[in-house]
C-alpha cells in the first residue's frame, strides 16, 4: 500500500499533480459485421465509483482499432452490465460523456446494416456477452520506471463469430506484458 492506495492501480504525482496511471487497450474485429460497444474502467469496491475515461466505438468488420489509453482501475470492462449501469445511473454527472447513446448496450452488438441505415447500431446479426477483466488477475498496471505514466502491457479484445456462444459471437482476451 502506498498512501492508502493499492500500488497496482494508484494515481501518482508528477510535478505535484495527480495523474491516473494508464493502461493500453486495443480491439480487433474478426467478424463480418460492425461491432458496437462501450468500454471503460471502474472500481467495483468503491461505492462512489464513476466509470473513468470510458469510450464508445463502432468498429467496422475485419478491422482493428487504434490503441487507447485508459485509466487503470480494478475492473476493465467491454460492455459489462455493471459498467453500463454505472454510466446510465450517472449520466447527469459532468464527468460522464455519452457520445453514442446506441452503443450504450450490455455486451456488444453486431450489425450488418449499412452505414446510415436506422439499424446500423442494432444487433441485426447477433450479440456477444460483455467481458470484465480484473487487475492483478487478468492484467497488470505496473510500470518499469517511476516516471512512466502507462503500465507495461496491452489489453487486446478480439471479437469472433461463434455459433456456440450466446448471441452467436464471443470476446477473446489477451494481455501482452512488455
Amino acid at each position: 500500500m502506498l498512501g492508502n492506495l493499492s500500488s497496482a492501480t494508484s494515481d501518482f504525482a508528477v510535478n505535484g499533480q495527480l495523474v491516473p496511471r494508464a493502461i493500453r487497450v486495443a480491439f480487433i474485429n474478426n467478424t463480418d459485421f460492425r461491432a458496437v460497444f462501450t468500454f471503460g474502467a471502474y472500481d467495483p469496491l468503491d461505492k462512489d465509483t464513476l466509470p473513468t475515461g470510458f469510450s464508445q466505438l463502432r468498429l467496422e468488420p475485419q478491422t482493428s482499432s487504434e490503441t487507447f489509453l485508459q485509466p487503470c482501475r480494478r475492473t476493465f470492462s467491454v460492455g459489462g452490465a455493471e459498467l453500463i449501469r454505472l454510466i446510465d445511473e450517472n449520466r447527469n454527472d459532468p464527468s460522464v460523456n455519452i457520445t453514442d447513446e446506441r452503443a450504450l448496450v450490455d455486451g456488444v452488438n453486431f450489425s450488418g446494416a449499412p452505414l446510415g441505415d436506422p439499424l446500423e447500431a442494432d444487433p441485426t446479426e447477433g450479440t456477444a456477452e460483455g467481458s470484465d477483466k480484473q487487475v492483478g488477475v487478468d492484467f497488470a498496471c505496473e510500470r518499469k520506471d517511476i516516471r512512466d505514466t502507462t503500465g507495461t502491457g496491452l489489453l487486446i479484445f478480439t471479437f469472433e463469430s461463434d455459433g456456440a456462444s450466446p448471441g452467436g459471437f464471443r470476446i477473446d482476451f489477451q494481455f501482452l506484458a512488455s
